[in-house]
Order: C-alpha cells, then sequence, then structure tokens
C-alpha cells in the first residue's frame, strides 16, 4: 500500500467526522485503528489522493478488499459498491433500529459484501445506539 501522508490522513479523518464512511461507526468506539481505504484498489489504478480514500473501520476494510462491486441478489447484475466520494449515504441506506438496511442496488451489495448486519455488528450497534454514540 502506498504512503499516505499525515496532512492527507488527517483530512481524510476530519471529512469523515471520525466514522467509518461505509458502516457509520465511531471511531472512537472502535477497539482497533480505522484505515485509509482505497475507494478503488491501487490494484485497479485507484491513486492515493483525497478523492479516492475513505476513512473506513477494519470490518469493512477487509471484507470489500480490492473488490469494486458485486451481484445485486435481487437483479443479477455486477453493482459497484457505495461510493462515499461521490454517493450520499442516506441515499443507498438507512438505519432500522440497529440494521442498516439497503435502499437500492449499490446499498444491497454494499450491505452484503461489507457484511454490515452480521449478528456481532447488530450488537456492537445496538450497544452505541442505547448509549447515544452511534446516529
Amino acid at each position: 500500500m502506498t504512503y499516505v501522508s499525515a496532512q492527507l490522513r488527517k483530512l481524510v479523518i476530519e471529512r469523515a467526522n471520525h466514522r467509518c464512511e461505509y458502516c457509520l461507526f465511531p471511531q472512537r468506539a472502535a477497539l482497533f485503528s480505522f484505515e485509509m481505504e482505497h475507494i478503488i484498489a491501487e490494484k485497479h489504478r485507484g491513486t492515493t489522493e483525497a478523492e479516492n480514500l475513505a476513512l473506513a473501520c477494519p470490518y469493512c476494510n477487509r471484507a470489500k478488499g480490492t473488490d469494486l462491486g458485486s451481484i445485486d441478489p435481487e437483479t443479477g447484475k455486477l453493482t459497484p459498491f457505495f461510493n462515499p466520494r461521490t454517493q450520499k449515504w442516506s441515499d443507498h441506506f438507512q438505519m432500522n433500529g440497529a440494521e442498516i438496511a439497503p435502499l437500492t442496488s449499490v446499498g444491497r451489495v454494499t450491505v452484503e459484501i461489507l457484511q454490515f448486519n452480521q449478528s456481532e455488528r447488530l450488537e456492537e450497534r445496538d450497544r452505541l445506539i442505547l448509549g447515544g454514540q452511534y446516529s
């Protein structure tokens, strides 16, 4: 992975409001450091620039890997993942309690592959919601 300067890292973290840009998990509640995630992976010629970087929790970043999208379970079509630089989160997802519910094909493939609603993640999100730390 290419080096991300301290200045660029700070920009990405502040722009994300210290939350994972995929599942919205707050960095302050995490046991592990959040990561600079290439929205378009370097192996697909993605650049290490602000426009191609997102703040991601380790769960989302590991699940996404270098993938760019997946097959939408509803339509069977190849669909790109949610892009936090070019798309609005609320256009593709909504919170139903602790569950992140997809609203679009982009939302469906992102929820499925990034495993937003695994039982452990739901339990953790529920605890944070009850404590007023996740909104």
